[in-house]
Order: structure tokens, then sequence, then C-alpha cells
């Protein structure tokens, strides 16, 4: 990718079944080390590689639940300080 500036953001209303088909489109993406992001415009390619940094965040604030994912890069250092705290995720009903 070159280091033209870009910006890409989509907003929708969308089924739990459509939100899986993204999150699975965007992991093959990031598999690969290529994800193509367009709105009918011109697409925003990134080339994701080396280490990346993951933030995730989750708040429940009555009726309301957000969950935040996040993932960032820097094309050109490949060295970011690693955290070494294990992240858990549980997807089973107890």
């Amino acid at each position: 990718m070159s280091r033209e500036s870009g910006e890409f953001r989509h907003e929708s209303l969308q089924d739990c079944q459509s939100i899986v088909k993204y999150l699975k489109a965007i992991t093959q993406g990031f598999e690969s080390g290529h994800l193509a992001l367009a709105n009918g415009g011109e697409p925003i390619v990134l080339e994701p590689k080396g280490l990346l940094r993951l933030d995730l965040k989750a708040r429940r604030k009555e009726d309301r639940i957000k969950l935040t994912i996040k993932v960032t890069w820097k094309e050109d250092e490949a060295s970011e300080e690693v955290d070494a705290k294990p992240l858990v995720i549980d997807s089973q009903k107890d």
C-alpha cells in the first residue's frame, strides 16, 4: 500500500449472520495480508504484517452493549512492545 492517506467508514444495521460473514472476510484478509474495503467507491487497501496491536473494549450500559475491536500497525516498523498478559475469549454458553 502506498503512503497515501485514506479513510474508510461504514455503519449499518446487520443481523448476526451478516456480522459473522464480515468478520470472516476480515479474518481471511489478515491471514492473506491483504484487505480491500469499499462502500461503492474507491477501495482502501490495507496490508497487515508484522506485529499488530489489538485493542478490545466491551461495555454494558443499561440495555446497550458496545464491543469495539481495533487493530493498528505501522507499515514500516516491525518492532512493537508485546503485552505479556494473555487474552481469553470464550464463546461457549455455560
